[in-house]
């Protein structure tokens, strides 16, 4: 054999080798991670909670946290990033470790619209998370500040076209902003919006009455109209709420094509194996049957939606496309 020849194989050999070598990696990291998904949970597992303690999602995940710790033997450690719309929180979550210690909690602001209204949200939730399971559904309320004396959509109708620029709009969520905007695009209704922090602050300042009202979900609001602390004159989905039977739907109230939801669901980082997703997944939906969930969600109006997960993916990617198109047509107004 010449020396090029010689070379030549030289340099054959070693490309197998690299090629040997890679394979050999990468089949170690696959059994690997097929051996800590068969071993998952070993440890507490981390909810980030993008919005700050006290909120819907913040007390949705709180339920289910104390649900399922029993039943996958080790607990739930809720942590709260508050700030900005949820858009830190949410990062967070997705550039955590796929190793599912990590499970971001995310809501139709955080996942469907803050990146089609908010150049801060650079990112693409279907693209960059896993859906893993929905933790809870609920209906949106609007209702009014009691020092208002109104107890109907047409006295409030009637109460902004006699006093423009009196109403005020107490939001936290670019969801709740959108319902506004929406509302207004809908019926005409026109009320200035007041930007808030949290949903604490925000439903407070309305039972003060130093905001006119808000749409807010369910599980935040529930206490306080349950309460008479604010008055609830009507449900922005289009089915009548079990809890709150006597308040009629919007589309009842005449206007049309206008459906405000709320959800709290589980998301991972898109490199998450899928045996844990799907232990996730089951595990969830056993803990959100147990009694003490279900009294404790009927309470506060939150239904469960029992959906795989890839239903649940399939739920997140129509929630974006209706966000979007919302989006699109307030911008276009």
């Amino acid at each position: 054999m010449n020396q090029t020849n010689f070379a030549t194989s030289e340099r054959g050999n070693k490309a197998r080798q690299m090629v040997i070598a890679a394979a050999i990696v990468g089949v170690t990291a696959a059994f690997a991670s097929v051996a800590a998904a068969q071993q998952y949970p070993a440890k507490n597992i981390t909810a980030i909670v993008p919005f700050a303690a006290g909120g819907g999602a913040d007390t949705q995940t709180r339920i289910w946290g104390a649900a399922i710790a029993p039943i996958i033997g080790h607990r739930i450690i809720i942590e709260n990033n508050g700030a900005a719309a949820g858009i830190p929180g949410t990062k967070q979550g997705i550039a955590a470790d796929p190793d599912g210690y990590t499970v971001l909690m995310g809501v139709a602001s955080t996942i469907a619209i803050n990146p089609f209204t908010n150049k801060a949200a650079n990112y693409k939730p279907l693209e960059s998370l896993k859906a893993v399971a929905m933790i809870g559904y609920t209906p949106y309320v609007l209702v009014v500040a009691n020092n208002l004396n109104i107890k109907t959509f047409p006295e409030l109708m009637k109460y902004g076209k006699d006093n423009p620029g009196k109403l005020t709009f107490a939001s936290w969520t670019s969801v709740g902003n959108l319902a506004r905007q929406g509302l207004e695009l809908r019926s005409g209704l026109a009320m200035t919006l007041v930007p808030y922090k949290g949903s604490v602050d925000a439903i407070n300042d309305v039972v003060a009455g130093r905001a006119s009202a808000t749409i807010a979900d369910s599980g935040s609001i529930m206490p306080f109209i349950k309460a008479g602390s604010v008055t609830p004159i009507a449900i922005t989905t289009a089915q009548k709420s079990t809890s709150l039977p006597d308040v009629p739907t919007i589309d009842q109230l005449g206007v049309k094509d206008y459906v405000i939801d709320s959800w709290v669901a589980m998301f991972v980082p898109k490199d998450t194996p899928n045996e844990i997703v799907e232990y996730l997944n089951v595990k969830t939906r056993e803990a959100l049957k147990t009694k003490n969930v279900q009294d404790r969600y009927a309470e506060v109006a939150i239904e469960t939606l029992d959906l795989s997960a890839t239903e649940t993916q399939a739920f997140m990617e129509r929630q974006t496309k209706n966000w979007k198109s919302l989006v699109e047509q307030v911008a276009a107004k």
